[in-house]
């Protein structure tokens, strides 16, 4: 008798987990429906408008039970990130503009137990502004779409590292580093952890040109962000962000147990999972930028060969410090080569970007 009851309730739960997701499946259809009429706007307020109520729609579909762990199957232009530790999902969309600019929207869900709490996130920075530096809210956010969440603690809190990008605009993108924190009423975008060379910061924001690709991804293997590092095309450029472009060198953000610190000159390991074998390079005698490709999987960040360039040191992730510099290359240190890979992660799961000229 026994037995036919614990089958008897397995059924009835197995039915009850289906009835929802039936339910859910139903609201997704509606949801993509939406989205739909969204995407194919072509003016900036009729974008605005369709964003406003696609939004509320979307609220409305994760403050249904089982949406936190549901899994989307038709929002194929809305990225949703779960954090590995299972208390975090962030669902997050970009608005690209006529102009080529971006904004964004998106909602952090906080599992606390049985209570899901769902956050709006609302970007109220133009496009054309730099991003805050400070500490922001959800109610003061600056617009991104996130690709990685990393937990990690501080003391005894556990934050979330965010690896994300803004396509910014025809003059600029943008990679993200940010740290996202929950309190009972709010979440938090900034936390004072970043540790570059003695300065400390609550974000790290890069702005590079438009016309390039820069690399920024985790390595679980080494704990650590690997990012290209950006010079200006010219000497002349030298402080205009829109001219920066990855030099075939890689820096990287370590954490130490108490702060994300940044270590240049790394050996980058490369994804295997990456099949693209094309990368952008400057023609240092026309000045513009080519497509080039690489026969082999690994791309060592040294001298590209072009007279009056100067030869990176690179540390391997097990040692500080191999082949250490001479005080010449030391004192030469900050020129950096024109030569870059921009062949990086994908950070969205539709064609968010179009190819364009620069005006």
């Amino acid at each position: 008798m026994q037995i036919k009851l614990n089958v008897l309730a397995l059924f009835t739960l197995l039915a009850v987990i289906a009835s929802g997701q039936t339910d859910l499946q139903k609201e997704e259809l509606k949801l993509n429906e939406e989205l739909l009429n969204f995407r194919a706007e072509f003016t900036a307020e009729g974008m605005d408008k369709a964003n406003i109520s696609f939004a509320s729609k979307m609220k409305d579909f994760l403050l249904l039970d089982g949406a936190f762990n549901y899994k989307f199957k038709l929002l194929e232009t809305v990225a949703v990130l779960d954090s590995p530790d299972g208390k975090i999902r962030i669902v997050n969309w970009n608005i690209e503009y006529p102009d080529f600019s971006y904004s964004f929207g998106g909602f952090v869900m906080h599992k606390n137990n049985k209570n899901v709490s769902v956050f709006e996130l609302k970007d109220v920075f133009d496009p054309y502004q730099s991003k805050p530096k400070g500490i922001v809210n959800e109610d003061n956010w600056y617009g991104a779409l996130y690709y990685k969440i990393i937990p990690f603690l501080n003391g005894r809190n556990t934050e979330y590292l965010l690896l994300g990008w803004d396509g910014g605009t025809t003059g600029s993108n943008y990679k993200v580093l940010d740290v996202l924190s929950v309190s009972k009423k709010h979440i938090y975008f900034g936390s004072p952890v970043f540790n570059s060379n003695g300065e400390f910061s609550k974000r790290v924001v890069f702005e590079y040109s438009d016309r390039a690709n820069m690399t920024m991804r985790y390595e679980v293997k080494y704990g650590r962000i690997v990012m290209d590092h950006l010079s200006p095309e010219a000497p002349s450029m030298e402080g205009v962000y829109s001219y920066y472009v990855p030099d075939f060198s890689y820096d990287a953000y370590v954490f130490d147990g108490k702060y994300w610190k940044l270590k240049e000159d790394i050996i980058a390991v490369n994804n295997p999972q990456e099949s693209n074998n094309e990368f952008i390079q400057l023609n240092p005698r026309t000045g513009r930028l080519e497509k080039k490709r690489f026969k082999k999987d690994w791309i060592n960040p040294t001298n590209s060969g072009v007279k009056g360039e100067i030869e990176h040191v690179a540390r391997i992730p097990e040692t500080p410090l191999a082949n250490p510099p001479s005080e010449k290359e030391e004192k030469r240190k900050k020129k950096r080569t024109k030569k870059y890979d921009p062949s990086g992660l994908s950070v969205t799961t539709g064609k968010y970007k179009k190819r364009r000229k620069n005006h």
